[in-house]
Order: C-alpha cells, then structure tokens, then sequence
C-alpha cells in the first residue's frame, strides 16, 4: 500500500515537471519566433510552477515587446535578477520607451556584455547607438554600432548577410559625421584591430581623395570597410562617361570651363581615354543627336546636359539606356548636381539658424534673380523654426536706400517713441535713434554691386553691429581690396577652390596657376561633376555619405540631387579671409 502511495506520488512528480518543461520550451520557442503574445501564456505557466532566469527574461522582455510595462516591473524584483545586467537594460528599455534617453544612458553606462545573451546585448547597443546620436555623440554611436556588429557576426545560428549589411551601412553613416579631432582620439584609444580599421577609414574620408584611400586599402586590405572606399567601387570604376555640353552659341565660354575641369579631373585620376564630349548645340538643337550618339558609344554613363533648352528637350526623348547626372536644376527624375543660387541660399539659411540666428530680416535686390533667392531662403528659414522680420526689395539702379533702410531697421519707429516720450513728459528728451533690437541678422540677396552700395549705407544706419550674410554672389575675388572695403564684415560661403587656403593648395594634384582665362567657379564645378561619376552610387547608398571636392562638400539628397555645402569667408579691411569652423 504505502509502496504503490509512493509510486504514483513519483509518477505525479515526473508528469508535473513533465508539463513545466513543455510549458517552458515552448514558451521559449514562441518567444524566440516574436510571437510575445501567445508565448506569454506558456511563460507565465512555466514561471509561476518553477521559474529559471532564461525563462524570467523571456517573459520580461515579451512583456515589455507588448507595451506591458506595468507588470514587468514586479519582475524585477525577483530574486534571480539580483546584481543581473539584463536588469539594468530592461530598466533602460522602459526609460527608451518614454524616450528618455538621458536615463538610458545613465542606466547601461555600468553593464557588462560577459554574462548577458546576445539578444540582450542587441538591445542594449541598440539604445546606446540610438541615444548617443540623438545627443549628436557620433562617435559613441558608431562604437555601439560596431558591438551591435560584433553581435550579429557571432550569431551561431546563422549569418543574416542583409542585418550585417544594414548594420555596416549605419555604422558608416555615424562614423561620417564625427569630427576629425574626435576621429584622432578614437584611433589612438582603440585597442580592437578591427574597430581600429573603421576609424581610419573615416579619417581618410573613405578614400574621398583617391590617394589617401589607396594607402588605407593598403594596410587593411580585407577589412569590411574596404567596399565602402570610392576608389574600390567595382560598380563604377573605370566606367566610360558621355559629356553632353553646349559647345557652341551663348553657353561656350561656361562649357569650356567646365570642360576644362572635367579634362583635368580625368587626368588626374588617369581617366581621360573614358572621358567623351558631345556637342547639344547653342540652343539644345543637337540634343537628340548628341545623346543617341553617346549611347551607341557604349559609354556607361552621361553626364549633362546643361542648359534649360536641352533639359527641356529630354522630356520628348525616351528614356537614356544609362544612368544621367544633369548639370542644371530639373522637376524630373535624373540625378542631378547644379551650382544652384537657390540651393547656395538655402544653405545659407541653415547655417544662420545652425549659428543662433532667428530673427532675420531679408534685403533683395528687387529683380527675378533676388527674388528667386529671397524666397528660397525664406522658406527655408522658416522650414527650421526661424522667424523672417521683414522682406524688403530695393531698385538696383537707386543709390540712396535711407528712407527703406529706416523703416527696414526700426529707425522710424525708435524715431516716434522718443517723440511721444517727449510730448508726454513735457521735458526735453536726449534720445538717439536705435536698430530694432529684435533683428539677429540680415540675409542679403545681392550682387556685388547691389551689395557694394548697401552694406554701408546699412552701417552709416546704425546697423554695424548687426551680422550680414549674403551668398557666394558676393564673391570677386582677392585683387580689388579698395573696392572691396565697403563689403567689410559680409559673411558668405565661397567653393573652395576659389579661397585657395593653403591646405587645399598642398593636396591639389595640379597647379592653380596654370590655369588661365578660365572661371575658377565653372572649373571647380566641372572636377567635381566628373569626380561624381565615380560616387554616386555610394553617396546614394550610404545617407550621411559625403566628399570634399573643388566647388564645396558634396553630399546627396534623398531625391538625387547633390547638394554642395561651401566653405566659409568674411571680408575684413577689403581682404577675404577663412572663417573657421
């Protein structure tokens, strides 16, 4: 009798721990599916007769999967997670979910990887890299990142290529944005050979010059950063390109400059033999011949056409064989790389508001060109958060701008208030007439000579201490300093190539000097449009993806069009000099 009582209490123990661990097993396999919703139920069964921490943390986190955050928290009291890291991180995860991510940082900033699962570990770099971008710590993000790499590349059940592809395109897509001296301290602090790699290969800019991503590929020859270097681009290298340009009537003397650009870059790069041009005509008349001409060539790509006709024409065309680049503005699809006032006006608008301005007043020549210009800027601006004052145009064959200026810049009405304050004392007022102090900047939208009589008439108006920006328009090079004086104190942005610093002097594969009667402008413009036809598919794959080129740091949009940012100047005692970054 007690021999059989025994027997089937046994029997009963062996069939309830028979039951838990089919509850546990499959509440593990539903939660490592992502099915949280149906695992919770075998996990909560399996927890409440005799839990384990794989299944505590699973039940957790599928909790927290769900937005059911309320009843994690009792769970993380157990017992189990006492001096656990999986505590810490879900602590964090509830902090991500109400996007705080200064106690997320707070929170993870003391755990370790050793004892936690890889899923774990995932979340956590997750959130760090997040965070640390959000906090614009790119260089931290980018550490995160390459974990979160580490992590996938160990997974022992399988090799997601496209998850390890996504994660390096990210991880290259923070590395871009980190500053050259945050750069050189992380080189000199990694200690993994691997990370170590990633870092240099941001440094060199991914091989934006060519020579110093030849010395890279070098030293890291199979290092994963490899397939993002421009220079080791098997898509585009050695491709054969088709310049379509305007090589007769009113466009000639632009396309020859451009030309002359695009001839120099070739060589430089040892590209020339891939190099064709074809002629669309004064008036685009050529168009259909020149581009049926460049693709019964075999050439691999076409870069132009450039003047709006042509543009205009392609519309009536079918549809290129190969890939375009067009050198000037268009509604349709094609890639697209122009020197675009109103691009230039809309990057003005975002440094201003990068600076701290947002009150500003525009002043514009009152032509289709400053309107153009005024607009752009306005709409950017005010995209941004900014907030435009005034808008104000003036006739660019007056010379005395006094009675605009002073309504523009509050003069009249300073003017007033020191009358009324006069007649409601009844006593003589000492009053001198003030700027409206709510004015941050002024945009100006001018040629040199518009600007020329503007600038002082603005100082002469008390407006000396307020900051000018106007765009690289602005811009007529070093050798008329006594003219040039009257623009003093004029922030603008200006291609490199043109403000010539030393720095770009001494990388340059060519001599500036030699090059003559030709538009520096055009020139930079052309190095760059044939420097592109070897990036493009990078910088469109890769979305913080950018370059230092001639006409300014290129980068491209989400639309395809590439977008320059320029470098920086000022004039001071008639001279044009660098503004720091």
């Amino acid at each position: 009798m007690v021999l059989s009582l025994l027997t089937a209490c046994g029997g009963g123990t062996r069939n309830v721990r028979t039951a838990v661990d089919q509850a546990q097993a499959k509440g593990l396999s539903l939660y490592q599916s992502g099915d949280y919703f149906n695992a919770i139920d075998w996990l909560e069964k399996s927890h409440q007769e005799n839990s384990s921490l794989v299944v505590l943390l699973a039940l957790m986190d599928a909790y927290a999967q769900l937005g059911e955050t309320i009843k994690v928290y009792p769970l993380l009291n157990h017992p189990l997670l006492l001096n656990r890291p999986e505590k810490q991180v879900m602590l964090a995860k509830i902090s991500w979910m109400d996007g705080d991510c200064h106690q997320v940082l707070a929170e993870l900033q003391s755990t370790e990887d050793n004892s936690m699962g890889q899923e774990w570990q995932r979340q956590k770099h997750q959130m760090l890299a997040e965070c640390h971008f959000q906090q614009a710590d790119y260089l931290l993000a980018a550490a995160s990142r390459f974990h979160l790499l580490t992590v996938l590349q160990s997974d022992t059940s399988g090799t997601d290529v496209q998850a390890i592809q996504a994660m390096q395109d990210a991880l290259v897509n923070d590395l871009v944005l980190v500053d050259e001296t945050d750069l050189i301290l992380g080189i000199g602090q990694a200690k993994d050979p691997l990370w170590h790699g990633w870092l240099e290969a941001a440094f060199v800019e991914f091989g934006a010059d060519g020579e110093s991503g030849a010395h890279w590929l070098s030293q890291w020859e199979n290092h994963p950063a490899a397939s993002y270097f421009l220079d080791n681009n098997a898509i585009t290298s050695g491709q054969k390109v088709a310049v379509l340009l305007p090589m007769s009537g009113r466009f000639e003397q632009v396309s020859k400059a451009i030309q002359q650009g695009m001839l120099t870059a070739a060589i430089s790069q040892g590209g020339r033999n891939d190099l064709q041009f074809f002629d669309t005509g004064s008036q685009g008349e050529a168009l259909a011949a020149a581009l049926f001409s460049a693709q019964e060539a075999g050439v691999d790509m076409i870069v132009g056409p450039l003047d709006k006709q042509s543009i205009t024409g392609l519309s009536e065309l079918p549809e290129p064989t190969v890939p375009m680049l067009l050198l000037n503005q268009s509604d349709g699809d094609h890639q697209q790389f122009s020197l675009s006032p109103e691009a230039e006006a809309q990057d003005v608008a975002e440094t201003m508001y990068q600076q701290g301005k947002r009150q500003v007043v525009i002043m514009s020549s009152n032509d289709p060109w400053g309107e153009r210009l005024t607009l752009a800027f306005a709409q950017r601006f005010s995209d941004l958060g900014g907030h435009i004052i005034a808008n104000h145009y003036f006739a660019t064959d007056q010379a005395d701008y006094s009675a605009q200026l002073r309504q523009a810049l509050g003069l009249v009405g300073s003017r007033l208030r020191s009358k009324n304050l006069q007649q409601y004392l009844k006593l003589p007022v000492s009053s001198e007439e003030v700027v409206r102090a709510d004015i941050d900047a002024i945009f100006l939208a001018a040629q040199p000579s518009f600007a020329r009589m503007m600038v002082p008439q603005l100082k002469f108006h008390r407006a000396s201490k307020v900051p000018v920006y106007a765009t690289s328009h602005v811009f007529v090079g070093f050798n008329d300093a006594q003219h040039n004086k009257d623009l003093d104190g004029v922030h603008f942005p200006v291609a490199p190539l043109l403000l010539q610093t030393g720095d770009l002097l001494e990388t340059l594969p060519f001599d500036v000097s030699l090059i003559q009667n030709t538009d520096l402008n055009l020139f930079a413009f052309g190095y760059d449009a044939f420097q592109l036809t070897s990036r493009l598919s990078w910088l469109g794959r890769v979305n913080s993806g950018r370059f230092s080129g001639l006409s300014g740091q290129l980068s491209m949009d989400f639309d395809g069009k590439i977008r320059r940012h320029l470098q920086w100047a000022y004039y001071s005692g008639g001279e044009v000099f660098a503004a720091e970054d």
